[in-house]
């Protein structure tokens, strides 16, 4: 992590100034490159109050959605990004990079390297600040109002093309819940498969949809969609009753106002890149710990749940207990008959509400 960027987080962290003999000490560097770190952030647009004697505050940090200080920011993370398109408006995120995905054709050669126009989306980002015809799970409608909450679609194409589309998705819900409570301090639940959670309200809807190679017969790609709500949408009718937002949860409201969609975008995708990676390494123990977090986050284990089939598959909904989350991220439940099953699709809901979005 760099100087600038170490910096910027311990900012982040504390409601009060922070002496600059504090933030040397902290990012392990001289006052002279504090200072600098310093003139470097307030140069990004973030006004940062200084004061002799008592050191630096972070007044606020740039809020309208910025391809270029979120792509800095996730190298600042050592997260590799690729490119970044950025939207003030846009239908969806996710339908803009399916577009995108079309154009490529194909992602990689025989030889399973990407190909030029593949290298060109491999790890690309899209990112929005509004939508206009947002999609959960299910073409649900999922409301995307402007300058509240924020929308972005990762494109991966890894070597060996999507084996487990479950599992990316488990790993974007991780890497949310993660950055929600790195940034805000609270406590992010998992709702299996997709959904992350704060005091009973859903924040965030992840949709992950593959990108396949009919020649090949191989899943390529995949385009992970997440949206997130940082702030109070006002959200419509019954809607307000079961979605909430970062902001809303957090215990200290000072500090959370001053956290940017932007860097959630940046710490959130900067923790899903690095899982990803890891999955292609074929790093064993970075899997069982992502799906050992995905376990205790989760609100359902333990809870009799109603499943509901995934579109076009048989079967009405019924209810069953969740007695564990698989390696493979897959639901295990017993159902009212005593049988035992692994899930690979579908949705549970806990009291008749599917926390639709």
């Amino acid at each position: 992590m760099s100087t600038k960027s170490a910096v910027f987080s311990a900012l982040i962290a504390s409601a009060d100034f922070v002496s600059g003999e504090e933030l040397a000490a902290a990012c392990g560097v001289s006052r002279t490159s504090v200072w600098k770190a310093i003139t470097a952030l307030r140069a990004d647009g973030c006004q940062i109050e200084a004061v002799s004697n008592r050191g630096y505050r972070l007044i606020s940090a740039p809020d309208k959605i910025d391809g270029t200080y979120i792509a800095r920011r996730l190298t600042e993370l050592g997260a590799r990004p690729g490119a970044v398109f950025c939207f003030d408006e846009i239908d969806s995120t996710l339908a803009e990079s399916k577009r995108q995905c079309a154009a490529v054709g194909v992602f990689r050669d025989s030889r399973g390297e990407l190909t030029a126009d593949g290298a060109r989306l491999h790890r690309a980002l899209i990112v929005a600040g509004k939508q206009t015809a947002g999609r959960g799970r299910m073409g649900r409608p999922f409301a995307s109002p402007p300058d509240s909450g924020v929308y972005f679609t990762l494109i991966y194409a890894p070597k060996n093309g999507v084996t487990n589309p479950a599992l990316l998705t488990a790993a974007a819900a991780v890497a949310v819940a993660r950055a929600a409570d790195e940034l805000f301090g609270t406590h992010a639940q998992i709702k299996w498969v997709n959904d992350v959670f704060l005091g009973g309200k859903k924040i965030c809807g992840i949709l992950t949809e593959g990108v396949a190679n009919f020649e090949s017969g191989q899943i390529e790609a995949a385009n992970v969609g997440i949206g997130i709500n940082v702030r109070d949408g006002g959200f419509p009718g019954e809607l307000a009753a079961v979605a909430g937002s970062l902001q809303e949860f957090a215990p200290d409201k000072e500090k959370a106002a001053r956290v940017s969609r932007n860097e959630v975008v940046a710490r959130v995708v900067a923790h899903l890149l690095s899982f990803y990676d890891a999955g292609e390494r074929g790093d064993v123990a970075a899997a069982a710990a992502l799906m050992a977090e995905y376990r205790a986050r989760s609100f359902v284990i333990g809870k009799t749940v109603t499943v509901n089939p995934a579109a076009g598959l048989r079967g009405e909904p019924y209810q069953a207990a969740v007695l564990d989350i698989s390696d493979d991220a897959g639901l295990v439940v017993r159902c009212a008959d005593g049988t035992e099953k692994t899930l690979q699709s579908g949705e549970v809901s806990l009291h008749g509400t599917d926390f639709a979005r």
